[in-house]
């Protein structure tokens, strides 16, 4: 697919660092007082990146011929896209005072004319601070629903995300499995190696855990050396597999490990799925109890 126009508005960069609001104005004043003044005002009452994106689609289509536009944003995770990909692009990298805030892709099915960059490059210019507040906004959220630790999601997070999975697999009648995984005997491994080498532990076993995923699945820090996952459309079996797989992984990672090649550091995990008309709540409790009895049972298993 040819790519028409291909832009890295570099002079859009020295119109918002250099000059600042100024350059507000004076767009304002030369490129069409009334619409930027309303492209400002549907920026300024949100801090979702995706409705940023959608409200600039739609100013630009009131002057031009704009089929598709994606947001690509790959340092904060963030990528949100509107309308159909078409034959002719132009391609912005956003930046203000030198940061980097993503990638911008306009598509059309007719070629861009020098006025219509022209009209996009303005409106960049005012887009670019709003879309930093809502990049700074939603690191923010991440960051209250993350363990800072082991980077997994806390348990804020999971009690969120949680009553949801379970009212889409009561609506669409899918499986859903989650485990219940604890460190076996981590008191013992914090007082031989110090809470510092506990940590690493820690760590490790997030780490065996997201490298065992698949994207769809949700791995949360539930508490001291708890660890919770929920996994979509699984069932039973399949959980056990997933359960078995990151001891296996753990076991790998901890081998090979500067500091931790003694500990041998392993997993009771317990598994449960969703049984229809059951609350959360009730969905926990009998995954705490498959826990209980993987410990009871010489823990280093899955129950």
């Amino acid at each position: 697919m040819k790519k028409v126009a291909s832009i890295t508005p570099n002079n859009l960069a020295t119109h918002v660092t250099d000059a600042g609001m100024a350059h507000h104005i004076d767009a304002l004043q030369r490129v069409s007082d009334r619409n930027l003044l309303q492209l400002h005002q549907w920026l300024q009452v949100t801090l979702s990146t995706g409705t940023l994106i959608n409200r600039f689609l739609n100013w630009l289509s009131e002057s031009q011929q704009v089929d598709g536009i994606e947001y690509v944003h790959l340092d904060e995770n963030i990528k949100f896209s509107c309308g159909t990909a078409k034959h002719h692009r132009a391609h912005y990298v956003l930046r203000l005072e030198q940061r980097y805030l993503g990638e911008i892709t306009l598509s059309s099915n007719h070629r861009f004319s020098d006025q219509d960059l022209y009209h996009q490059e303005q409106g960049m210019g005012v887009l670019v601070h709003y879309l930093k507040n809502a990049v700074d906004y939603q690191a923010l959220e991440k960051l209250a629903l993350q363990d800072s630790l082991t980077g997994v999601m806390n348990r804020s997070a999971m009690d969120e995300l949680l009553p949801k999975e379970t009212r889409r697999a009561q609506r669409y009648g899918y499986d859903l499995t989650i485990m219940m995984i604890d460190i076996d005997h981590f008191k013992s491994i914090n007082d031989r190696i110090g809470h510092p080498g506990g940590d690493k532990v820690l760590r490790l076993v997030a780490q065996a855990i997201k490298e065992q995923l698949r994207v769809s699945d949700l791995p949360f820090r539930f508490g001291g050396d708890e660890f919770m996952v929920i996994l979509p459309s699984t069932d039973l079996d399949g959980g056990h597999t997933a359960g078995r797989q990151i001891q296996q992984a753990l076991a790998k990672l901890a081998a090979e490990f500067p500091g931790l090649e003694d500990i041998n550091p392993q997993l009771s995990i317990g598994i449960a799925t969703y049984q229809t008309g059951e609350s959360a709540d009730d969905l926990i409790r009998r995954v705490d109890n498959a826990l209980y009895r993987a410990k009871e049972e010489g823990r280093n298993c899955v129950k």
